[in-house]
């Protein structure tokens, strides 16, 4: 688990997300001082099958902003879900190929400057680690 994660949001902005949680099946970070009820965080969830079983393994990814109105007290979030669906059998649709597709989705996503930086990132999860 890497100790601090830092996404860009734009070519100069990064969040500072630091590790709250980890276990066998993923790890969140948020970032620090924010008031519990108004969190802004990131959840990997690995939903692994068997070595020897057929099909897919999933990797997901979940970030997340909360806020509340100054007015109405009232709270409103915003998230963004990315599954990652693996195949098992790699010798049909190899890792590299894998790792354009996520990489192609991220660039749609994403400033094309940030993305060459991500691709440590994406090899990692398809790998079936954190970030």
């Amino acid at each position: 688990m890497s100790s601090t994660l830092t996404p860009f949001y734009a070519s100069s902005g990064q969040y500072t997300l630091v590790p709250v949680s980890q276990d066998d099946q993923g790890a969140t970070y948020k970032v620090a001082g924010r008031d519990l009820a108004c969190p802004l965080g990131l959840e990997i969830q690995r939903k692994l099958t068997a070595p020897s079983a057929l099909g897919n393994d999933h990797v997901v990814l979940r970030i997340f902003r909360t806020e509340r109105n100054a007015t109405t007290s009232k709270l409103a979030t915003m998230q963004v879900l990315v599954d990652i669906s693996i195949p098992k059998d790699t010798s049909i649709i190899t890792i590299a190929e894998q790792t354009k597709l996520v990489a192609a989705m991220a660039s749609l996503l994403n400033e094309e400057t940030a993305l060459e930086a991500s691709l440590a990132n994406i090899a990692a999860l398809i790998g079936g680690g954190d970030l």
